[in-house]
């Protein structure tokens, strides 16, 4: 494989409609992914995401295997006084589940762009506690749970718990 990233352009669009349109992909976000992307929404979505990133609070990247698109991993919530920032990861082509590319993309978005280039203190992600493929990749990057919201998300016909978890500069 080979992974590349570059930063989310108005072109990826449709890529992005096709992932949160994709069941699989949206399962764990909550309920608030249940309504259907459309091509109105995503523009808006991504009107509003250009605003937030000439402010430089929000930067997201389209993560490819050579020319192929297969998912997005971003920050948001970038806090430069405070040092910290919201992580979240998608993969969104279902034939790279499992193949082990994650990490390689953790690895990017915390540790070369995070930490490295925007020089940042704590890096926090929310994770359902059942999803647990994610806890323990999570977990073996770095990440601690600082905390658990009960009965955060209503999807399954049942309530679900999310982990808050954060990992660390030890640079700074």
């Amino acid at each position: 494989m080979d992974i590349k990233f570059r930063p989310h352009t108005r072109e990826d669009i449709p890529y992005r409609m096709k992932w949160f349109n994709n069941p699989r992909v949206t399962k764990y976000l909550g309920a608030s992914s249940q309504k259907k992307a459309t091509k109105k929404t995503a523009n808006k979505w991504f009107d509003d995401y250009e605003k937030e990133s000439r402010k430089g609070t929000k930067k997201f990247f389209t993560v490819f295997d050579g020319k192929i698109p297969i998912g997005l991993v971003g920050l948001s919530r970038i806090h430069r006084i405070n040092g910290s920032t919201d992580l979240f990861i998608i993969i969104g082509d279902d034939s790279y589940i499992g193949k082990g590319i994650s990490k390689t993309i953790m690895n990017f978005i915390v540790n070369e762009y995070g930490f490295r280039k925007l020089g940042l203190h704590k890096i926090n992600l929310g994770v359902f506690s059942d999803n647990k493929i994610a806890v323990n990749l999570h977990k073996k990057i770095g990440f601690k749970i600082e905390g658990t919201m009960k009965d955060e998300s209503f999807f399954d016909g049942k309530y679900h718990d999310l982990y808050s978890m954060a990992i660390f500069n030890k640079k700074k």
